[in-house]
Order: structure tokens, then C-alpha cells, then sequence
């Protein structure tokens, strides 16, 4: 089993041993550089393709950056949409599976792309599960898969 798979099937156990703390939070641990994580629903909005997004905001012991994570509702589907400073990543379902699906265009963000994001991982995560999981169950596989995608040193917090 290379060294991808064995990551990524811990990704996804700890994911699923994540849990809704309240109707609005939900928490877990992340097994990455980023540590635990919680979502919360926020006031905030996340403006993508001009259209203002209903948002969580993601938060991890070990992040020093804001994340904050839109939901665009689509037919039969929901699309997240992960932003990192100006940096946007989108997950959604596409055939049945869910998973990253856009890389984002240099020019749409101050961040250089090819420096901050992991392009294994990013072939890697377009399809996390081809199992229809609730939104919370969504919010906690990106908040597991997220940091791993991005290179984390770039922003976790100095010790």
C-alpha cells in the first residue's frame, strides 16, 4: 500500500469519528499539522461567480489563517467553496462522487498555486467518497482532507 492510501484511509477513519457537537458545530480531529478542528456557522458570506454564499467558518488548534467554507446549492448537489485568504478551492459532487474540482487560476489569487498546493493530493482528492454523506458529514471530510491539500507549513502557527 504506497504512502497516499495509507494517508488517506487515516484521513478518512478520522473522519469518520468526527462528531456534530450542536445543531450548528461540529468537530473533530484532523490527523494532519493542523490538529482539531471545529465548524461553525457563520454571518460571514463567501462571495463565488458573484453569487453571496451561506458560510461556516473552519477553524484548527494549529492554523493561523481564517477559513471560511461557502455552500452553493446545486441541483441534486452542493458545492464548497474553501477559501484560505484569496486562495478558493472548490469540493463538490460530480457522477456520484465528491471531491475537489477546481484548481484555482493564478491570476484570481495573491497566493502562488503551484507553491501552496499539493498537486498529488490535489489528483488524489477528486473523489473522496462516492457516498452520498450529509452536509455535516461534507463539512467534516474537507476539514480532514483540506490540510493535506495545501501545503500546511505554510500556515500553521509557529511553535
Amino acid at each position: 500500500m504506497n504512502m497516499f492510501m495509507k494517508i488517506s484511509l487515516s484521513l478518512l477513519l478520522a473522519c469518520v469519528m468526527m462528531h456534530v457537537v450542536a445543531q450548528d458545530k461540529i468537530a473533530g480531529e484532523s490527523n494532519t499539522p493542523f490538529g482539531k478542528y471545529s465548524i461553525d456557522v457563520t454571518t460571514e458570506t463567501v462571495t463565488y461567480k458573484g453569487q453571496e454564499l451561506e458560510s461556516y467558518q473552519l477553524c484548527y488548534d494549529n492554523c493561523k489563517s481564517e477559513i471560511l467554507i461557502g455552500v452553493q446549492k446545486l441541483e441534486g448537489c452542493k458545492s464548497f467553496v474553501v477559501c484560505l485568504d484569496d486562495l478558493q478551492i472548490v469540493y463538490t459532487c460530480k457522477n456520484g462522487a465528491f471531491g475537489v474540482s477546481k484548481k484555482p487560476k493564478q491570476k484570481s489569487t495573491s497566493m502562488n498555486v503551484n507553491e501552496t498546493l499539493n498537486a498529488k493530493q490535489f489528483a488524489f482528492q477528486k473523489m473522496i467518497t462516492s457516498k452520498p454523506k450529509t452536509e455535516a458529514e461534507l463539512l467534516g471530510l474537507i476539514a480532514c482532507y483540506y490540510p493535506v491539500l495545501i501545503k500546511s507549513e505554510l500556515f500553521t502557527q509557529e511553535s
